[in-house]
Formats: structure tokens, sequence, C-alpha cells
């Protein structure tokens, strides 16, 4: 459920104006925000809070709409769209910002914050400016260092410290660097000073705020996995470095697997990035999602399946329900989900059962699908999809038996054993190898696979139903 169009014909509404929050959460992520909210208002410090979802798993939604939420509820708060400014030369500019949006109204406290920010990145600039300087004497020659760095930095020749360092070395690119590097020492102290100074700017304004409200407040920043790897790591440490400070929460909506990776690209392969991360997060949790077996008209997928199809004019028919299945043991994301129905709404919408199982298949494994579309390769294919269902089918029963206290038969599971059985007995045709469930399969009596595949030729109606998939959907 991203902001924009997530597949050819899916639309989703815009979240930039939400008038009641949490209005239709299909998937039941309203209490989950609820507790959230219950554990910032017990919070005397300040704290980052992760949330963790695969990406296409409706983090942005959920994120928009607690914001509003906690809007509602009187909290002073801001989002941050990261990797729509992760252009920023620097990530303190992108959360600095944020604040001073959250200080609108105020003109003192904008004063006080927009002159702190201002020392901070002054002390923040010299490693670029180090750049800069080394760069223009090569590109210019050194006695072009002064107007290259002043012109790149927007600074002024007469107040600034690079010019002064400049005047003072002369004309020489090593001197101008070397003084450069003499003044920064001696400046380190006052530096340390303006950093502190800004944290105290900013926890004299949340804890302003949090006297005000009784609440935190709170700054939510979202798509921080999809930034360049080294502005996400800066805006961590950023946030630690100069915003931890009481009665100001961060909200991180993030993909933690990705951030990982984003760490390691930054830091190198052998860095133990989920203990460096670690340092940074207070609470980190995942956004919930349903793998309930128990597939029923109010299943959670179940719903967001059928509005999805309502949305692109299908009625659920037979494929809702087994796509539900489908979906639910491939653990397809929503956004896996949308293309599927936009899939299945592009082809003629026929053979509901077994393309529901081939769409799910195409999105999750799409290696495998490919396979079975090559003669050359097809066995393959179909060993591959005999080894996913005969551990789905395993699993299946364990779960079902450990819910009923007793043993569970395949036949005593409605709707996904017959399901599930027709599809191992339909591949296991073009193997030599015999799952240990077979016969249980072969128990339920009229055989499982025809109902899935149809009569008189189950080969056909699969081949059908690939051929009919055979489209890339984004």
């Amino acid at each position: 459920m991203a902001e924009a169009t997530s597949s050819v014909l899916v639309q989703r509404p815009p979240l930039a104006d939400i008038p009641v929050p949490f209005d239709g959460d299909l998937l039941e992520r309203g209490a989950v925000a609820q507790r959230l909210t219950a554990y910032l208002q017990r919070l005397q410090v300040g704290a980052v809070v992760a949330i963790d979802a695969p990406w296409g798993e409706g983090k942005t939604w959920f994120g928009r709409h607690w914001a509003k939420k906690l809007e509602q509820d009187g909290h002073r708060l801001a989002f941050i769209d990261a990797f729509g400014q992760d252009y920023a030369e620097d990530a303190f500019m992108v959360l600095s910002a944020a604040v001073l949006k959250l200080c609108a109204g105020d003109a003192t406290t904008t004063e006080k914050v927009t002159r702190g920010a201002a020392e901070v990145m002054r002390a923040l600039l010299p490693v670029a400016t180090k750049a800069a300087i080394h760069l223009a004497a090569t590109a210019v020659g050194a006695g072009g260092v002064l107007s290259a760095v002043n012109q790149a930095l927007d600074l002024h020749v007469a107040n600034d410290e690079f010019a002064a360092a400049a005047k003072q070395a002369g004309d020489k690119a090593g001197d101008v660097t070397s003084a450069w590097v003499k003044r920064r020492l001696g400046q380190w102290e006052a530096e340390q000073k303006s950093v502190e100074g800004f944290r105290q700017i900013l926890a004299g304004f949340a804890l302003d705020r949090f006297r005000a409200t009784g609440k935190p407040v709170v700054i939510v920043v979202d798509e921080l996995d999809r930034c360049r790897p080294a502005f996400a790591v800066a805006l961590l440490e950023r946030i630690k470095h100069f915003f931890d400070v009481p009665h100001l929460v961060f909200v991180l909506l993030m993909n933690r697997d990705q951030l990982e990776k984003a760490i390691r690209g930054v830091y190198g392969a052998e860095t133990d990035a989920a203990a460096y991360l670690g340092k940074f997060l207070h609470l980190s949790l995942g956004l919930p999602k349903s793998r309930d077996r128990n597939i029923t008209s109010d299943h959670p997928t179940r719903r967001f399946i059928k509005s999805t199809l309502s949305g692109i004019g299908i009625q659920e028919g037979e494929f809702a329900p087994y796509f539900t299945v489908c979906a639910t043991i491939l653990n397809l994301s929503l956004r896996e989900i949308e293309r599927g129905c936009t899939l299945f709404a592009l082809s003629d919408m026929r053979q509901g059962k077994l393309r529901a199982y081939l769409i799910a298949l195409k999105l999750k494994h799409p290696s495998t699908y490919r396979d079975l579309l090559d003669p050359l390769r097809v066995d393959g294919g179909h060993r591959a999809c005999v080894a996913l269902l005969d551990e789905e089918v395993a699993t299946l029963i364990r779960g079902e038996s450990r819910r009923a206290g007793n043993p569970v038969e395949l036949e005593d599971i409605p709707l996904i054993g017959p399901f599930l059985a027709g599809l191992l007995l339909f591949h296991e045709r073009f193997t030599r190898q015999k799952t240990t469930l077979s016969e249980v399969a072969k128990a339920l009596g009229q055989n499982p696979m025809h109902d899935v595949f149809g009569l008189p030729d189950p080969d056909a109606s699969f081949d059908r139903a690939l051929r009919a998939l055979d489209l890339d959907v984004q």
C-alpha cells in the first residue's frame, strides 16, 4: 500500500490527506498503533523506535495513518520521507529542517533552533570543505583555492575561517590545508560547546511541548532503507549524536535487513551490522502479519485481496480464497498480492484455483516458474514444486494437529487440504520421487488433482494457465 500507484491497475488513495486514521484497516494494524502510542506516552526520555517489515508490506500506509492519529491526539509531529531527501549534503540538514517545521509559530524558538543548527553545521562542514580545498587546488591551481572554496560553500571571505587560513598560508595548496587543520584543532572545544548548546535548545523545546501537552514530540522517518547507504547510516548517527534528548522520539519505518546491508556497505562486509544498528535503537518490532492457515472470509489477507479485486472491478469468485491460501503459505508481500491480482485481471480470469497457485509461484519463486515453461528444465521445476508443497503440507498438518490437540489428517483440513493435495499429486506425476504424504493425499477419495485442474486433461489445463500468465507485471 504505497503512496503511489502500486501496479498497472490497482489504485490506492493518496496518503498525504487522511481524514480518518486507520479507516479501511483491513490488516488490523490500528491495534498495533494503539499499543505503540501507549508506549510513547510512558516515555520520559528520548528514544528511537524501529518498525521493521520487508519492502511492500505497508510500512508507509501504517506510518502515515499512525502519524495522523498521533497528531489528532495532540502530539507535535513531523514526517520525513528520507528517500525523497537523500540528495542532501548532510542528514543533519534534513533532521534540523523537520525540527524547524515543528517550531513554526514560535518565533523565539525558531530563531534559537536556527542559530544552534547553523553552529552545528559549521562544525560539520569542514569535512566537505577539506575535500573542496584539495579539489580546487588540483583543478584551478593554488592561487584560485580561496575563491573556489567560497563559491562552493557560499562563504564570505572576510569572516570565514577558511579564508583566514588561506590568507595566512599564502598561495600554496599544502599550506592552506595545514593552516586550516591548525585552526580546526583550535576551535574543537568551541564546536563541542556549539553541539551541546544545540542539544540544550532542542531539549528545551521538547520539554516545553511535554509540559504543555503531556506528550513527547515525534519525528517519523520513512523509507530509510531505500536511501543511499552513506546517507542512511549518517542519518542514524546524526540522530544519536545531536538529537538524543528527553521527550523527543524518532520512529523509523524500515526494512532492517536492507539497513544492515547499508551499514556493511559503508563500514565493510565484516562489520557486525546487527550489533551496530542496535546501538541506535531503543525498541525494534516487526509489523505483524497473519500467517494463519485457517482461511476464512474474515482472514486479514482475504480481506485485503477482496478489497484489491474490488478496486479493479473484479468479483472474488474462486480466485480470492485460493489466492489467500497461496499468499499465506508463500508469504507474499502486500505489494506482491496487488501485482498478483493485477496479473489475474490481465489474464482471461479463468481457472481461478490453478492460477491463484501459479501467480503466487511466479511472484515468489520466479526461477521455478520459468523452469516449468522451459521444456529442457521442466522436470527440475516440478521437483522444486514437489519439495515446496511437501514441506508446506507437513507444516500444515503439524500446525493443525497442535491446534486440535490430536493428530489431524490432510483430508480433515477444509479448503487448503484438498487444494495442496491436488497440486502435490499433479507435480509428482512428472517426477520419480514419491513424498511421504502421497498416500494421504490419495486417501481424499475423488482425485483432488481433478478438483484443481479440471477434467478431462490436467496437463492441458496446466499448460493453458502457464501461457495465460506469461506477463510481466510491475
